[in-house]
């Protein structure tokens, strides 16, 4: 049996990342190793399945005053290995796929971050759409034409998280960027949906004009719209220029909460309970730019999310399934409404030296029954590039919570973290 599963390996790495140059067809196999060493001021303790092992970004209970120093996966990209490929159909057309699985390196496990949420009571948790499914990145399959552009079927990334990839002044990072480190930015407040199960994703591009539709279906019995989403976005790109607009909105979506906010250290998140659940409906706008001059590229952007009431509410306390883990569901009843501001960029001292700063301001409005407050991330990342596939990297990020919205929490928090990334 060993010598058949060596040989199966042996066979695989010879067969993928090579391209058919025959017929211009192709198959990849591909992956990033991210993993850093650093230090959090105030956070339960690192959790080995949540996909960045600590939350660096929301409010932390006062409850939990000390901080962690260790290993933690993804500083700047959640790691990951995947297999995408592509077939040659003729007349300009090609079809194509992907999977993607996100690992913990310093634990070796699939990003599983509902299984933190079930963890110990101590154990960092909190909401991502990585939740232990074997392509928990991405699964999708679709056609590319050279003039009508691309559909994917299956579960991919939203139109939103795509601008923030691109259009975050701290490239995405994970662990020194809130837009980076969090999917409810891309997605309504609504950290699951950055990607999208059951989805049909369009994109296309005229000269420099881009746009993109995308629709998930709920799959619920008698309720076609439960559970769905809409998305679409607009740019236009030229040179160093670019400036994007996204607009998403989701209909009867459940969302998890997290042990590092409100919930106290005696909560009985154990085994097989991730806790309170809420039912909302959400909608999203964001627009974002940026323009380099030489080696300086600077970008902004504004975000506008809200969480209401569901359009059909559930019994509050229904227990249901979430990610393999039960959680009693309660409908949102308060709309809430967040502004979100960024701005920043990145200089490029040398070629191998790249230099990132940003500023990030979400604002949740005071409101009926919503507490008002805000939380103001800055952040620096200097990436060095050791090689075309490796490089070094030294992150920080300050955060201070400010408003009623925050009370009995700490009221700052920051994270210091060097790290190694490798891409194959």
């Amino acid at each position: 049996m060993k010598k058949t599963l060596i040989a199966a390996a042996t066979l695989l790495s010879s067969a993928v990342g090579v391209a058919h140059a025959d017929d211009g067809s192709s198959l990849q196999l591909y992956g990033i190793l991210d993993v850093a060493v650093g230090t959090i001021e105030h956070s339960a303790s690192a959790s080995p399945t949540f996909p960045a092992t600590v939350n660096p970004v929301n409010k932390v209970s006062t409850k939990f005053n000390n901080g962690v120093t260790g290993m933690f996966n993804g500083g700047i990209s959640d790691s990951r290995w995947g297999i995408k490929g592509t077939e040659d159909l003729g007349g300009g057309m090609q079809a194509f796929f992907g999977l993607e699985s996100g690992i913990n390196v310093q634990s070796g496990t699939l990003n599983n971050a509902a299984a933190s949420l079930a963890g110990t009571n101590t154990t960092m948790g909190a909401a991502s759409a990585l939740d232990g499914q074997l392509f928990n990145r991405g699964a999708f399959v679709g056609l590319r034409d050279s003039r009508f552009g691309s559909i994917a079927f299956g579960r991919t990334t939203t139109l939103g998280y795509d601008t923030i990839v691109n259009y975050d002044p701290l490239h995405a990072a994970q662990l020194f960027s809130p837009l980076g480190f969090s999917g409810s930015y891309s997605a309504g407040g609504i950290t699951e949906g950055s990607r999208t199960d059951n989805n049909i994703k369009y994109t296309n591009r005229f000269n420099n004009f881009n746009f993109g539709l995308s629709y998930s279906f709920g799959g619920q019995a008698g309720d076609f719209r439960a559970g769905s989403t809409f998305g679409a976005n607009l740019g236009y790109e030229v040179g160093t220029f670019g400036i994007q607009a996204t607009y998403y909105e989701a209909t009867d979506i459940i969302h998890a909460g997290g042990l590092t906010g409100a919930n106290a250290p005696t909560s009985n998140l154990v085994g097989t309970n991730v806790g309170a659940l809420t039912l909302n409906d959400d909608q999203d706008f964001m627009i974002a730019a940026r323009y380099g001059w030489g080696p300086l590229t600077v970008k902004a952007g504004y975000e506008r999310y809200e969480l209401k009431a569901p359009s059909d509410p559930i019994v509050n306390g229904t227990t249901t399934n979430y990610f393999g883990f039960s959680g009693a569901v309660t409908n949102t009843v308060f709309t809430s409404k967040t502004n979100v501001f960024f701005g920043g960029g990145d200089y490029k001292i040398s070629p191998a030296l790249d230099v990132s700063v940003g500023i990030y301001d979400t604002q949740t409005l005071q409101s009926t029954g919503v507490a008002g407050g805000n939380q103001l991330q800055y952040s620096a990342l200097a990436d060095y590039n050791l090689s075309k596939r490796t490089d070094v990297y030294l992150g920080y990020m300050f955060s201070h919570f400010n408003g009623a919205a925050f009370n009995g929490n700490e009221r700052t928090n920051y994270i210091l973290a060097g790290g190694m990334r490798t891409a194959f």
